[in-house]
């Protein structure tokens, strides 16, 4: 059943758009979570939220299946 919600909330996310890219940009990753950048920056400053994220320079970005298990964990 997990899995199936996982697939549900990766197939959400790329008919949002993102079906030709593997990884979120914050903007695009808040864009899905309907939370503000700044939001996710919070989480991200706390560690209270479990979504694992990868910094690059001065960007973060998500992989697609990071932010469907979050979302499927709500």
């Amino acid at each position: 059943m997990r899995e199936e919600l996982i697939n549900k909330y990766l197939n959400d996310i790329d008919n949002l758009g993102f079906d030709k890219t593997l990884t979120l940009t914050s903007k695009q990753t808040a864009q899905v979570l309907n939370v503000s950048v700044r939001t996710l920056e919070n989480w991200r400053k706390d560690n209270n939220i479990n979504l694992p994220f990868k910094n690059i320079g001065k960007s973060y970005i998500y992989t697609k299946r990071d932010v469907a298990e979050f979302l499927a964990k709500e």
